[in-house]
């Protein structure tokens, strides 16, 4: 297999990957939405899902070449720590205005909740929208700093006989 082949398999091997992570992640976020708005009246679980999975496609392309957009990477000369900080919380509020402007020209529904039952479902929504991404970005930086794969391995395989950190 030439150089580039395997190069083009190990990015869409990545992009499964986050693909997938945030397709569960989104799921879930849909899940606890739907449950809620169920609770007025209103069944929103097919768009909720269908949304879920059209966001995982589209983000997780972003979130692969977020190492090429400057205003993500502004602050990589950080703390790892910081650096997902930043990056959820641009991540989060990007995806959390996306999805409102799609929830006004798409949504079959307008909900009839009282404007304390809509801060909390904004606050439940960024607040998950954010821990996905932080997680995300994360793993994301771990194994650049620990060198590709060696997360996946650490967390996947049980630790050698010749590890320096036996106890």
């Amino acid at each position: 297999m030439s150089q580039r082949k395997e190069h083009l398999m190990l990015e869409l091997k990545e992009l499964l990957g986050i693909v997938l992570y945030l397709a569960a992640s989104f799921s879930l976020l849909a899940t606890v939405k739907s449950l809620i708005l169920i609770q007025l009246g209103i069944n929103d679980f097919v768009h909720g899902y269908l949304k879920a999975l059209i966001e995982s496609l589209a983000l997780g392309k972003i979130a692969m070449l977020t190492q090429n957009i400057p205003v993500l990477n502004a602050l990589d000369d950080k703390s790892l720590l910081i650096s997902c900080l930043f990056k959820a919380v641009v991540m989060s509020v990007i995806v959390f205005l996306g999805g409102g402007l799609e929830e006004r020209i798409f949504a079959k529904h307008v909900a009839e909740a009282s404007p304390k039952q809509e801060l909390m479902m904004v606050i439940a929504h960024l607040s998950g929208l954010f821990a996905v991404f932080y997680a995300l970005f994360l793993a994301r930086g771990l194994d650049k700093a620990l060198g590709p794969g060696r997360l996946l391995q650490l967390l996947t395989k049980p630790p050698s006989s010749n590890s320096p950190h036996q106890d």
